[in-house]
């Protein structure tokens, strides 16, 4: 699989080359269907690609294809385009399967996965398929483990009970997140928490000789450290998206720019929450549990009163507590935003705004998170 690895970047890097080339000199578009035709000759002179399935190759082609069609997509909506690259190695680490195999036979008996040409591979198997497979993508982690996703067509929902409660969610650092129903879910900051081993990591990989197989074994260890951050957040975005999908029908949510805020002095906190992976899962379980998340432009929030809507002072991010000089309100500044976000959403949707009492009884505040999983639709099992 590691010589697949670099057949196919050397494909990609050609294809990419003939379609530049095409333009550039010829003003002539080659197709992602022009490039597959040639596919025959090409392993009829080259017999390392034709030890390669053709569907393999044709990944290439495709993940190539997809590639130019994100460019032309950013073009036409005035988007910094980034045109495609070429791929080093180092930017290469996935074996993508065009249509590998029909049927639901891609993997036998829970422990095997059938790879054309390759055979049956063993496999940490994740969970069951939900439906037939379409696509599969071999991945090699930067850990040195190899990870199988795989795609399935016509997966059939798995809708939640209707419990007829909305919500609306405040994103922040110092809690993850507030509620307009008064809970304030902890922020695990798993980054912060593995700084000192990263850092320890980081530093037995600069002491290592370039090019040494020590620093190479202290290169992986690193990025099993970083891969352990990444899981550990990853588990506790899906833990509170599925406890939230679980309670609530509709869940109002502001659409921050994360983009942006990734550029501030606070880019480091905010990249550790990753609020737009955390929307990604909370967007995939509400979809899949048949419930309804609402996105709320978030100016204005945080100083607006939610119970009179008078426009307070400027509160710096210090300042954790609102107090509204007309109406006295004291609540939490998170769960003020949250009921101020619950109010927009619902107006968006054509519903009612949320009631005098329930926001006064949004004061009592809690510390808990749920704790409910389930896995994405894609399944990723290591091999």
């Amino acid at each position: 699989m590691i010589e697949w690895l670099r057949l196919t970047r050397e494909l990609y890097n050609a294809a990419l080359q003939e379609r530049r080339d095409a333009w550039q000199k010829q003003r002539k578009s080659v197709t992602r269907y022009d490039q597959q035709a040639q596919l025959p000759a090409i392993r009829a002179e080259r017999d390392d690609l034709a030890a390669i399935p053709i569907v393999v190759l044709r990944g290439a082609i495709h993940r190539l294809d997809k590639a130019f069609t994100a460019f032309f997509r950013r073009v036409k909506t005035g988007e910094q385009p980034g045109y495609p690259r070429f791929k080093s190695s180092r930017r290469w680490n996935t074996i993508e399967f065009d249509n590998p195999i029909d049927g639901d036979s891609i993997v036998v008996g829970s422990k095997r996965l059938k790879v054309p040409l390759l055979g049956k591979v063993k496999l940490h198997y994740h969970r069951p398929l939900g439906s037939r497979p379409c696509t599969m993508n071999i991945t090699l982690d930067g850990d040195g483990h190899w990870y199988v996703s795989i795609a399935c067509k016509d997966v059939a929902s798995k809708p939640l009970p209707a419990t007829g409660a909305s919500v609306g969610i405040d994103l922040g650092l110092t809690t993850f997140a507030a509620t307009s129903d008064g809970e304030r879910i902890v922020n695990p900051r798993p980054l912060r928490a593995a700084s000192i081993m990263l850092e320890r990591a980081q530093r037995r990989v600069s002491r290592r000789k370039r090019g040494s197989q020590r620093r190479r074994r202290a290169i992986r260890l690193l990025a099993r450290k970083h891969a352990h951050v990444a899981n550990t957040r990853r588990e506790h975005h899906i833990a509170v998206a599925r406890s939230l999908v679980a309670r609530y029908d509709t869940i109002c949510v502001e659409d921050l720019n994360v983009r942006g805020l990734a550029r501030s002095v606070l880019a480091k906190s905010v990249n550790d929450a990753a609020w737009s992976r955390f929307r990604h899962w909370l967007d995939c379980k509400a979809e899949d549990a048949g419930k309804r998340v609402v996105g709320v432009d978030p100016r204005g929030t945080s100083q607006n009163c939610s119970r009179c809507g008078c426009v307070g002072e400027h509160k710096s991010l210090a300042v954790r507590v609102h107090r509204c000089i007309d109406c006295g309100l004291t609540i939490d500044r998170d769960v003020n935003a949250a009921i101020n976000i619950y109010g927009l959403g619902m107006s968006l949707r054509g519903a009612a705004p949320l009631a005098k009492g329930r926001q006064r009884s949004a004061k009592s505040t809690g510390a808990r998170s749920g704790h409910a999983f389930l896995a994405p639709r894609t399944t990723k099992s290591g091999l």
